[in-house]
C-alpha cells in the first residue's frame, strides 16, 4: 500500500509539471483540472496543507499568486460579510496560508494556479487581482498581513 494522495489516482483530475527556481532547485508543480471530484478536491487540500509544514514564505519575494491569494482572502474574510461560521473562518484562514507557502517557488510568468480549492468568493477576487496586475506589486500592507497570516501555521 502506498500513501499516494487520492487526487493522484485518476489522472484526469490533476496536471503535473516540473521546474527549475532561477538558483536551480527542482520543484514538482500539481494542479487540479475541472474533472476533479469533490473527493480529489479535499485530497489536494489535505496535500496542500501537509505540504505547507515544510514550506515557508520569502517576504522579500512574495509573487504576484501569493498577493493575489492574500488579497482576496483579506478582502473576503476581513473586509465583507461572509456566511461562513468561524470554525470555516479559520479553516479558510490555514488553508489560504499554507496556499501561499506552497506558491513561494512560483514565477509572476507561470500559469496561474487553479482555484477549486477555495470559496468561490475567494477565487473570483483572485482571479481579478490576477487580471489588474500581471506583476507583483510592491504593497507593504499587502506583505505585512501575509507575514501576519502566515503566523497562524506556527
Amino acid at each position: 500500500m502506498t500513501n499516494t494522495p487520492y487526487f493522484l489516482t485518476n489522472p484526469t483530475w490533476f496536471r503535473y509539471e516540473t521546474h527549475t527556481t532561477p538558483n536551480g532547485m527542482l520543484f514538482e508543480r500539481f494542479e487540479l483540472t475541472a474533472s476533479a471530484t469533490p473527493s480529489a478536491i479535499d485530497s489536494f487540500k489535505q496535500t496542500m496543507l501537509s505540504v505547507a509544514q515544510d514550506s515557508a514564505i520569502e517576504p522579500d519575494n512574495l509573487n504576484r499568486f501569493q498577493q493575489a491569494l492574500a488579497a482576496a482572502e483579506k478582502q473576503f474574510l476581513f473586509e465583507e460579510a461572509n456566511d461562513l461560521s468561524l470554525i470555516a473562518n479559520q479553516a479558510e484562514q490555514i488553508l489560504i496560508a499554507s496556499a501561499i507557502r506552497t506558491y513561494q517557488l512560483l514565477e509572476d510568468d507561470f500559469s496561474a494556479p487553479t482555484t477549486f480549492i477555495f470559496q468561490p468568493r475567494i477565487r473570483f477576487l483572485y482571479r481579478r487581482f490576477l487580471k489588474q496586475h500581471n506583476q507583483r506589486i510592491n504593497d507593504e500592507a499587502l506583505t505585512q498581513f501575509i507575514i501576519a497570516q502566515d503566523q497562524i501555521l506556527k
